[in-house]
């Protein structure tokens, strides 16, 4: 060993650094860095290369464990890496990452983050922490929607970044916290799930993961048990190509267990041997591994890798937890309450708010979120609350209980000693949250007692929206459920000045409400005092929406697809016009925009190119604005997005005055996934770049000529198509990745297809498939053009093989086709694995 890299055997009394582990109390043996020359702290690396390298095999695999005992004569005592939930802890009620997504203000999120890993290091329950999820949200049906920070790549890198960065600290070997992304197996919505899109995957879902990993926010990763053990290949791909590259090799990559599932040598060896470090969610699993380690499916090198890194994670994990933690909690209740403030989205007005509070004024609040409203409210005017529930009786039960539902069929009974939640299933039966059956009599109609309240107030504060018990499943429909509907329509009936206050973490289709109501709120948190300032108008609302708003369920796919390029999916690609856009949200001024000016009109793909626009506040206060920089490209050989965010900044403008906003735009920021390449590409293309206040619109644009590269022919004659590449697909996922077949798709339904649009097929006479079937029979897999159902070109049976995983070559005959074309390759029924297309 070089002398700057000797170890010293020390002893010390202050706690254990990355600088050097130092145990507690009179002879605790430990090892620090000695140089021969000028001293220098030693990095985080340095110090697990050392370390490690006097451990003993048996010790090195207790390092791979969650829980790790001491190692006196290191100095180190025992390590905890069992994962919590980022909220563990934290006595401050921050709004959820989508509330935090609709402030559109990185400096407000990373605050948040910072706040956060003081208020845990002050709980002491742990450091490592589970990052929320940072996938866009593609459909706002989908369950746990408030977990994500918004639809958009852009918007959420950019707070998922701070959020985390924020959590962990400014000195990565010091960390305040251990921040760890849990849910990368969403990938496999995109991956393995119906939908799969190798430019989806690249564009949409892969830069966000990037950005918290790249940075450093991100001290490690958490794959599943299942991606490990079901999805060999696929996960080696993401630890060696995409995982590892991402954090210079250093980030810890965890196998999580599934419940019910059992742990095993050759799943634990598995697990090694791809490239994991650890285990979590699970029992101890040391006897498994050096049997594994004696059976020789996994080497001393493996877990030494393995060890070392967890070894770094542990160093930091120490002294994350070292030191004292003091929390502000005046400072951290204002936080709270700006990040409120700033969450709220003005969805309409048509001039009813703010509200003109004067004497004798008279407030209905009204709806399921009404009651803590009605006490904010009441503080400055009259206020009456009802929640316009009805009151029902239970047979068996005491007392009457207030009937909300909150989704179609889903309701909660309610009264001072208890709830029950009830599920109307298909066949009409209600259940309770037991699977018992459940009746109820009405004694109360709320309706009745909302019109009449309504009907004597001035204004009615209409508070409806989600319950957070029933946010964990899928949605069926974009719609309120019928009692809140019905609601909202009786009071307007009464009373036409109705602002409608929206709580909820996803968007609803609120046509009948647009049309007929002055205003409109919504926030993904419950913020009662910010509502109430903002109503009043003590604050001007200055969120925006971070995911779009459809008018009706026929705007989205039928399913949950994830596809969005083939389902016209998010505000990226969506054909119609939205209810409320992404990036949409109003305040108490209105906004002007001069024309946007280009440093230069023509740029190289390696080039920048500086947007700035003056914004002018029209009004007679001071309020924000949220300037959004889109692009669009307006030629290309392949399908683009309708429009993509590419910066945005929050600006507080002054009444009657302006600012000028400035970007810097880069020619590789326009790049795209070339898919029959596999490579990212800048195409020579003219693109139009536009600012607004939301992606519904240009306020002012201009057009950019970028010369980049131009896309080569697809010929398929003599060319074998990977059949992971296609440009558009219905039904087909992925299945697997294999180092020797390659990437492997199949038909997740029947009928499934993918599509190759724009190749030349001329001289092609036969076409075949590298393909598997474990299947008794022969397969059919057809080739068509211009449509899924167009013209049959030529069908390959693919005939069974003996494994799953062996792929044998089938060839058809193929009918003519003289001009470039759209070919679609169809599966009528599920089965056959495949992996390469081939023209002859």
């Amino acid at each position: 060993m070089k002398s700057s890299r000797l170890l010293r055997r020390t002893e010390s009394r202050s706690a254990c650094h990355p600088g050097g582990c130092r145990g507690r109390g009179k002879g605790a043996a430990t090892f620090r860095l000695a140089d021969t020359g000028q001293q220098q702290e030693p990095t985080p690396r340095q110090v697990a290369d050392d370390l490690v390298a006097t451990l003993s095999l048996a010790e090195k695999i207790e390092l791979t464990q969650q829980t790790q005992p001491a190692l006196p004569r290191l100095g180190l005592p025992a390590a905890d890496f069992t994962l919590r939930c980022v909220t563990d802890g934290v006595e401050s009620e921050f709004p959820l990452p989508l509330g935090l997504g609709s402030s559109w203000n990185p400096d407000l999120v990373a605050r948040v983050g910072v706040a956060m890993a003081d208020e845990i290091r002050a709980s002491g329950g742990g450091g490592v922490r589970e990052i929320p999820l940072v996938n866009p949200s593609y459909d706002p049906r989908h369950a746990r929607n408030e977990r994500g920070f918004g639809e958009d790549p852009l918007l959420c890198s950019k707070l998922g970044v701070v959020y985390a960065l924020g959590l962990r600290g400014p000195e990565k070997a010091h960390p305040k916290t251990v921040p760890v992304v849990r849910h990368v197996d969403d990938l496999d919505r995109c991956a393995m799930a119906p939908g799969f899109n190798l430019r989806v995957f690249n564009e949409y879902e892969m830069p966000v993961y990037r950005a918290v990993v790249e940075t450093g926010g991100a001290a490690g990763i958490v794959l599943s048990q299942m991606m490990i053990e079901d999805y060999p290949a696929l996960a080696a791909q993401l630890f060696q190509l995409v995982l590892r590259g991402w954090s210079d090799g250093e980030a810890a990559i965890w196998s999580e267990k599934q419940p019910g599932r059992p742990l095993t040598s050759g799943g634990q060896a598995l697990a090694l041997r791809l490239g994991a470090d650890a285990f979590m969610g699970g029992e101890r699993t040391v006897d498994e591994i050096a049997e594994a380690y004696h059976r020789g499916e996994v080497t001393e090198a493996m877990i030494t890798a393995a060890a070392r890194r967890m070894l770094m994670l542990r160093l930091q994990l120490l002294a994350s937890s070292s030191g004292p933690a003091h929390v502000d909690r005046k400072a951290h209740q204002e936080l709270v309450q700006r990040a409120s403030r700033e969450s709220i989205v003005l969805l309409r007005n048509d001039g009813l708010l703010p509200l003109l509070v004067g004497p004798g004024m008279r407030l209905a609040v009204i709806g399921p979120h009404g009651e803590g409203l009605a006490d904010e409210l009441s503080r400055r005017v009259t206020a009456q609350y009802v929640s316009g529930a009805d009151r029902v009786t239970v047979p068996g039960l005491d007392g009457e209980f207030e009937l909300t539902e909150w989704r179609a069929g889903r309701y909660t009974l309610t009264s001072e000693t208890m709830t029950i939640e009830a599920t109307t299933g298909p066949d009409g039966v209600v259940t309770d949250d037991e699977g018992e059956p459940l009746e109820w009599q009405r004694a109360a109609h709320g309706i009745a007692d909302a019109v009449a309240l309504a009907r004597e107030a001035d204004v009615v504060v209409l508070a409806i929206g989600s319950n957070p018990a029933f946010d964990g499943e899928n949605r069926a429909t974009l719609e309120l459920p019928p009692q809140q509907h019905q609601l909202v329509r009786a009071v307007r009936a009464a009373n036409p000045n109705v602002v409608l206050v929206v709580r909820s973490s996803y968007p609803y289709a609120l046509r009948w409400e647009d049309t007929y109501l002055p205003a409109i709120l919504w926030s993904a948190h419950p913020a009662d005092e910010a509502i109430a300032e903002i109503l009043f108008g003590d604050c001007a609302p200055s969120g925006r929406l971070p995911q779009t708003w459809y008018r009706a369920d026929d705007d989205l796919p039928p399913t949950l697809d994830y596809d969005l390029i083939q389902g016209s999916g998010t505000y990226m690609y969506q054909e119609c016009e939205p209810l409320y856009a992404f990036g949409h949200g109003l305040t108490y001024t209105t906004f002007t925009y001069e024309e946007l000016d280009l440093s230069s009109r023509v740029i190289n793909s390696h080039d920048s190119v500086t947007v700035t626009v003056r914004v002018r506040n029209n009004g007679f206060r001071d309020c924000h604005e949220v300037v959004q920089l889109y692009t669009r490209q307006l030629n290309s050989q392949v399908r683009q997005p309708r429009k993509v965010l590419r910066d945005f900044r929050k600006v507080l403008i002054p009444a009657r005055d302006s600012r000028t906003v400035t970007f810097r735009l880069r020619g590789a920021d326009l790049c795209f996934w070339d898919v029959t390449r596999d490579k990212w590409v800048v195409e020579t293309a003219l693109h139009e770049v536009f600012i607004g206040g939301s992606s519904a619109k240009a306020a002012t644009s201009a057009v950019l000529d970028v010369h980049g590269s131009t896309l080569p022919p697809r010929t398929l004659a003599g060319v074998a198509v990977n059949a992971h590449s296609y440009d558009e697909s219905m039904g087909v996922s992925l299945v697997d990745i294999s180092s020797v077949a390659g990437p492997v798709v199949a038909a997740a339904k029947d009928g499934a297809w993918l599509g190759l649009l724009g190749y030349d097929l001329n001289g092609c006479r036969s076409w075949s498939l590298t393909a598997s079937n474990d299947g008794d029979e022969p397969v059919p897999v057809e080739l068509r053009c211009g449509a899924p159902d167009g013209r049959l070109l030529g069908t390959v049976l693919v005939p069974p093989t003996t494994d799953r995983r062996r792929y044998a070559v089938a060839t058809g005959s193929l009918m003519p086709v003289d001009e470039i074309s759209d070919l679609f390759v169809v599966f009528p029924e599920q089965g056959p694995w495949i992996t390469r297309i081939g023209f002859a």
